[in-house]
């Protein structure tokens, strides 16, 4: 075990440093808590400090409310969230997915709101098929892995297909040109996944005329070759969507507090915390990894906290705790931020989740990002919780990972839009995003200075994990999250135990007052 986390007990002592300086000065409330140090600024204190910890009880009661995060009950609902459709913000399957989700949670014993984000161009496929035929030999040839680019106009018929822009025509090409077309419908086979196996869902700019599907490379493949061979090929097919105007639903719950002082149902006013996930599938494809995996999270983390504190297991938060599925990412997240910080509270920090759920390249967890110094105390507990909670190996899946890391500002999700805001940057508040993979492609990253990167090894540069599937027809339960599921339980426990370590270590470093 200390062979795994000879990093983090050497370079970011200063973590803990930070954190204890946090403590030991006087605050005015959970809501003032000063900024940790940066790592220049650490000083000597650097040697003689450790990660925080806490004592084998409480290590006993972390355990247990870790027990109640269901790798398999996030993986029905992530199967059930693809059921639905992409769920992009406004769309049908949009709605029905907020409307599931705040189901489930308030099934769960949470308050729970649905509020409706400004109103948004949104677009959903319904049904699509194209099927090629070769006319020399009869041969019929199902184009499975097609997709609807967003946006597509609906159209059917049966087409000639060609290698250029004709009008009345199927023109297949490896990418879409910008401006008009005279085809009737595009097929595009260049935009695909890491492997060409399944396209990319793209996505048509302006008012299109034409129906656009994306093809996988193989299924490309086989097109050109009829046409060099001389073949007349001909595509039937049918692609039917909505498009329309309407206001994605953001779902926003918190966990039921049974103190006297708990707040009414409809009050939201509260100093708190908020774990988020983007609820659409961000590309308009079937989105199990990206997101449906950090939605599932997101609620194992919300059922498993209420279901403890409603048995007396864990000590009640001394904050509210929040969740937000958002109807839009980014979108919504930065209607939130304007609208609801901190006209509705405090938001002491948050943890985000985004591609939870699976990894092509390896078993791992990383935190994301550990170069911005407001990140410093919570980063500092999440790394803590890692250790303390680390398998004695890494054979098979248990609670939590064996292999971890933590990486420099990557972007592109919803913590950023927090952790860029003048609210945020002004007050320190850390803006942390939990995953286990980020992009479509293997990735290595510089290591920030004084950071443990890679728990397992030590070097200069941080693995990133990619997702085959990231943004294409491929995104589906059976590919991602089917496979690992416990990648998102790994996800809910430790972002469950760290905010659970940090918002007590706020409280903490609350003055006392005297009676006079």
């Amino acid at each position: 075990m200390a062979k795994r986390f000879h990093t983090v007990l050497g370079p970011i002592v200063w973590l803990a440093a930070a954190l204890a300086r946090l403590e030991a000065e006087p605050q005015a409330s959970l809501a003032t808590q000063s900024a940790p140090e940066s790592p220049s600024t650490a000083g000597a204190a650097r040697e003689k400090s450790s990660l925080p910890s806490v004592g084998t009880a409480r290590l006993g009661t972390e355990r247990k409310l870790a027990e109640r995060v269901s790798p398999e009950r996030a993986q029905r609902h992530v199967r059930k969230l693809v059921e639905l459709g992409p769920r992009m913000g406004g769309t049908r399957s949009g709605d029905e997915a907020a409307a599931w989700s705040a189901e489930v949670l308030r099934a769960a014993g949470l308050d729970v709101r649905v509020v409706e984000d400004p109103e948004k161009d949104a677009y959903q496929p319904l049904a699509w098929k194209a099927v090629a035929t070769n006319a020399a030999s009869g041969e019929r040839f199902e184009l499975g892995r097609a997709w609807p680019w967003t946006g597509s106009p609906d159209g059917s018929g049966t087409l000639e297909l060609t290698l250029e822009s004709r009008a009345g025509a199927a023109w297949l090409t490896d990418k879409l040109a910008r401006g008009p077309s005279n085809a009737a419908l595009v097929l595009v086979d260049g935009a695909v996944n890491i492997d060409g196996e399944h396209p990319v869902v793209g996505s048509l700019r302006g008012r299109a005329t034409q129906p656009c599907l994306g093809l996988a490379r193989t299924e490309g493949a086989k097109l050109r070759e009829w046409l060099a061979a001389g073949a007349r090929v001909e595509i039937e097919f049918e692609v039917r969507g909505e498009a329309r105007r309407a206001k994605p639903k953001t779902v926003v719950a918190r966990l039921r507090s049974r103190a006297a002082d708990a707040p009414k149902p409809d009050e939201w006013s509260r100093d708190h915390v908020l774990f988020c996930a983007h609820g659409d599938s961000d590309s308009g494809g079937p989105g199990a990894n990206d997101n449906a995996s950090g939605v599932a999270t997101l609620i194992e983390i919300a059922s498993a906290w209420q279901a403890a504190l409603d048995a007396g297991e864990f000590p009640a938060p001394p904050c509210e705790i929040r969740f937000a599925i958002w109807g839009s990412e980014i979108f919504s997240t930065q209607e939130h931020l304007a609208k609801r910080i901190p006209s509705e509270g405090e938001c002491l920090g948050v943890l985000n989740y985004d591609q939870a759920g699976f990894g092509s390249g390896a078993d791992q967890l990383n935190l994301e990002p550990d170069d911005l110094p407001a990140n410093v105390a919570l980063i500092a507990q999440l790394l803590a919780v890692l250790r303390d909670h680390a398998p004695e190996t890494a054979e098979k899946p248990g609670l939590f990972p064996a292999h971890w890391a933590t990486n420099r500002s990557l972007g592109g999700t919803d913590s950023y839009v927090f952790s860029k805001s003048e609210y945020f940057r002004t007050k320190l508040r850390p803006s942390v995003t939990v995953f286990a993979s980020a992009w479509g492609a293997p990735a290595e990253h510089r290591r920030t200075a004084d950071m443990p990167g890679e728990s397992w090894r030590e070097r200069d540069k941080v693995s990133v994990d990619y997702d085959a599937y990231y943004h294409s027809s491929g995104d589906t339960p059976a590919n991602t999250t089917d496979k690992e599921p416990w990648n998102m339980a790994w996800c809910s426990r430790v972002g469950m135990l760290g905010a659970a370590r940090y918002v007590e270590a706020l409280a903490a470093a609350k003055p006392k007052v005297e009676a006079k």
